[in-house]
């Protein structure tokens, strides 16, 4: 394989070609009042780099500043004065911290959303972290009852990051959130637990100093070599993505994404299966044989218009991403659309609302007909765009169409709400799926999350209330549950 032997040249080309930068953690995807306040400031022009990659680079996001700011609205210095408390609590320079997490509850929800709520029953967490100038590390252990994918022990969370020049290099089991949406991302969310990978990445989103690419604005690349589960059908299998961002206005935000599953067990591996992947050649029977078909990829879209820079606090987005590449170009489109708005609601805080459709039926474009068993599958890695049991993707696995309804808020005691309702079809098609993680045939679903988050001194409590109802036309069955669950979590 030459993959390994060309990368040591890349990376120093990019090292070269950028300025230097200080090593500094993540902040990681899940904590949706923080996002919500970080999405506030960089509509407002505050934070200049995109926001629709997790995780984010603490450098980019604390580049607004220390000082006070006389030109923000009762909004943005609430949203910027909670982010410094965050950052000021969460990013330490030079010291070890430990830090600690337990919950308990019922199971976990069949369909997560960006929030980070507990994924099993029971978790207990220890971890240490620091950060240097140049490097980061932290590690996590987790003991969980009863788990989905049978694992008791993980490592989730855990990574280890040297900067060099602009870019971070790390070997990392971090969440990751790739797209505009508030229910789910369609190419890559936090719904499957971290896939372990070696990734690059940009520390400081700031523009080119060319006077011909300054236009693109604030940029942002990510690139990542995963390795994905030994239980799977082809054992060995490895994950491959990439996304670039871009915000070459304060009120717009483009994203380019690619995943792709190629490798392992008796599957080719060398560098021109790994280029034919990635210029969509790879469709057995048109210009591959069978044998050679170099694997499963995922690739497409997602744009955010804002209206806050002409006074409306107002936005649109949508993520398209095509299942089957051909010719360079993506096929097959799953579509998402939402709308959000947010203000200021006097002394109750900080409001957001947000409505979102999610159509992940392969040229379904949202209520129309499609190709079902198509969406995150694939006919010779019939396990599919998924890891230990869950959707890299949508939540919702394939073939689904789900509305959801959100509503966020952080009030003037420093709490934060998470109010979701979500109601649509999965399985949608009807075709007895296997590969889908959530259901073989077509289910109704409605589902409904409250979660409040409060900072205290002794660690941060979140608590959840949530009710899920999953009807089978096909059996007449109705499936009816109350999930709650408590967490604490502190870092010293």
């Amino acid at each position: 394989m030459r993959v390994p032997a060309l990368a040591p040249a890349l990376f120093v080309i990019l090292v070269m070609s950028a300025p230097r930068a200080g090593a500094g953690p993540w902040l990681d995807p899940g904590n949706t009042g923080l996002r919500h306040d970080i999405q506030l400031l960089a509509d407002a022009g505050i934070i200049r780099g995109p926001v629709t990659q997790w995780p984010l680079s603490w450098g980019d996001v604390l580049a607004v500043g220390e000082g006070p700011r006389a030109d923000l609205s009762p909004a943005e210095a609430g949203a910027l004065a909670r982010l410094l408390r965050v950052a000021r609590s969460e990013r330490v320079v030079g010291a070890w911290r430990p830090s600690a997490r337990l919950s308990g509850g019922t199971e976990g929800r069949t369909l997560r959303d960006f929030e980070a709520t507990p994924r099993e029953a029971a978790e207990i967490e220890l971890g240490v972290e620091w950060t240097g100038d140049r490097a980061a590390l932290r590690l996590q252990g987790q003991f969980v009852a009863d788990p989905e994918d049978d694992r008791e022990w993980r490592a989730d969370g855990s990574y280890a990051g040297l900067a060099l020049g602009n870019w971070m290099v790390a070997a990392a089991m971090t969440d990751r959130w790739w797209g505009p949406g508030w229910q789910s991302s369609m190419i890559l969310s936090n719904n499957a637990r971290p896939i372990p990978a070696f990734t690059i990445d940009r520390n400081s989103t700031a523009p080119f100093e060319s006077k011909w690419l300054r236009w693109i604005g604030h940029w942002d690349l990510v690139a990542l070599w995963g390795f994905l589960e030994d239980g799977r059908d082809i054992p060995n299998s490895r994950f491959f993505g990439l996304r670039a961002t871009v915000r070459p206005a304060s009120f717009l935000e483009i994203g380019l994404s690619r995943t792709a599953m190629w490798c392992g067990d008796g599957r080719p591996c060398d560098f021109d299966t790994f280029t034919d992947l990635l210029l969509g050649r790879d469709n057995a029977g048109e210009n591959v044989d069978p044998e050679d078909e170099p694997g499963n990829q995922l690739g497409g879209y997602d744009i955010r218009l804002s209206g806050a820079g002409i006074g409306l606090p107002v936005a649109v987005y949508t993520q398209r991403i095509g299942e089957d590449e051909q010719d360079f170009l993506p096929s097959l489109f799953l579509t998402q659309v939402g709308i959000e708005a947010w203000a200021q609601a006097g002394d109750l805080g900080s409001l957001r609302v947000y409505l979102e459709v999610a159509d992940t039926l392969c040229g379904g474009n949202i209520t129309g007909e499609g190709t079902p068993n198509c969406a995150y599958n694939h006919p010779v890695y019939s396990t599919g765009m998924r890891y230990r049991g869950r959707s890299i993707g949508h939540t919702a696995d394939n073939d689904a169409e789900i509305w959801s309804l959100g509503l966020l808020l952080n009030d003037a005691d420093d709490h934060s709400w998470a109010l979701a309702l979500s109601a649509g079809e999965l399985n949608r098609e009807g075709e007895p799926d296997t590969a889908n993680t959530i259901t073989p045939v077509k289910q109704d679903y409605v589902g409904a999350s409250l979660v409040h988050t409060r900072s205290l001194p002794l660690g941060t409590l979140r608590a959840g209330l949530g009710f899920e109802s999953r009807d089978t036309p096909s059996t007449g069955e109705t499936d009816d549950d109350w999930r709650l669950f408590l967490e604490w979590r502190q870092r010293w």
